[in-house]
């Protein structure tokens, strides 16, 4: 009951912010910093080159071979603070990390790695006795193969358990699993028409377009959106536990202003280039062939490939103070609705 509520509650407030004529202002749609670029509750591997512009945060174990991350040009980091965070294990084989490391597990470097920030491992290190690049390194375990030729200071001990990922990667998948849902709860501006191998959608000038979509629908041809405003955000609500975005087009999408929404995937492939975000909690992600580019924040429970990803936040609606009146004044009936069916069903 409790989860049923929130759903229906957050539901009912996104509801009142498409509210007609209310003045908007942009938000960060997913409650992610827009630093993060890409969340992956599990585990992350990436066995060739590509990027991810903005920050990477990965619960589990990361595989990172000839890859770039927190940084636009590779000449410094895009976003300060942290470039990765790792709750597990991290074995580089080379690139470039932008930003500060944060491991909560153990590191292994070989091939040449460099790190363009401090790095922190509350476990073991072992640099291979191959190249390693760093300004500060510190660690909570043993240390091996680091020779002092390879690193700009000399690695410090610290005591175990000092050293902490700062996520709660359990919490944050709850937290955004229960958001899916709830997007998927928000009523539909209308259906995809299909025109010569194409899927077009009426935004109808919406301040949020919410639209529901198979898995078949993302596989099988070009998908274009009509009538955007300028402040329009879009919301696919894409159903299916395979959900397979093929070799297709995207008109009309605006970077930060659209997102797919898979509620209920568990595996999720891609090829293609889009301006979109994707939220997917649940979903193990996986390039089909060759890669691919995604221009938004991606939230996956596994990510596996080297499809290049650019930071672009996704935004959604969100009233000025005059409008909040309106909502709440929605989330109470919603609250007495409630408090009514639990009177009687306890009667």
């Amino acid at each position: 009951m409790k989860n049923h509520l929130h759903r229906l509650l957050t539901a009912t407030c996104l509801g009142c912010l498409s509210l007609a004529g209310a003045p908007l202002a942009q938000a960060g749609g997913l409650g992610l910093d827009s630093s993060l670029n890409l969340l992956s509750f599990g585990n992350f591997y990436v066995p060739s080159g590509s990027d991810v512009q903005g920050q990477v945060a990965v619960g589990g174990n990361a595989y990172i071979n000839g890859y770039s991350i927190n940084t636009a040009t590779g000449a410094g980091s895009l976003y300060g603070g942290t470039g990765l965070t790792v709750g597990g294990n991290l074995d580089f084989i080379n690139g470039g990390i932008w930003g500060n490391t944060v491991v909560g597990g153990n590191l292994s470097t070989t091939g040449g790695s460099s790190f363009f920030g401090s790095v922190q491992v509350a476990g073991s290190l072992n640099a291979n006795n191959e190249w390693l690049s760093a300004p500060a390194i510190s660690y909570g375990g043993s240390l091996s193969g680091v020779t002092q030729w390879s690193v700009a200071s000399t690695p410090v001990q610290v005591a175990a358990g000092s050293i902490q990922p700062g996520i709660n990667f359990a919490a944050e998948q709850q937290r955004l699993t229960g958001l899916s849902q709830s997007f998927d709860s928000l009523s539909n501006i209308g259906s995809g028409v299909s025109s010569w191998g194409t899927l077009v959608f009426d935004a109808k000038g919406a301040d949020l377009a919410v639209f529901d979509l198979s898995g078949a629908d993302v596989s099988s041809g070009n998908i274009r959106l009509d009538n955007v405003g300028a402040n329009t955000s879009v919301i696919f609500n894409v159903h299916g536990q395979s959900v397979n975005f093929g070799v297709m087009g995207y008109a009309n999408f605006a970077p930060g202003h659209v997102l797919f929404n898979l509620p209920d995937a568990t595996q999720m492939t891609f090829v293609s280039a889009v301006d979109a975000s994707f939220l997917a909690p649940m979903a193990s992600f996986t390039p089909s062939a060759g890669g691919g580019f995604i221009n938004g924040q991606v939230v996956v429970a596994n990510w596996s490939g080297n499809v290049q990803v650019n930071s672009s936040t996704f935004i959604t609606p969100v009233p000025e103070p005059e409008t909040y009146a309106l909502m709440l004044a929605g989330l109470a009936l919603m609250g007495s609705v409630v408090r009514r069916r639990s009177l009687a069903t306890n009667a």
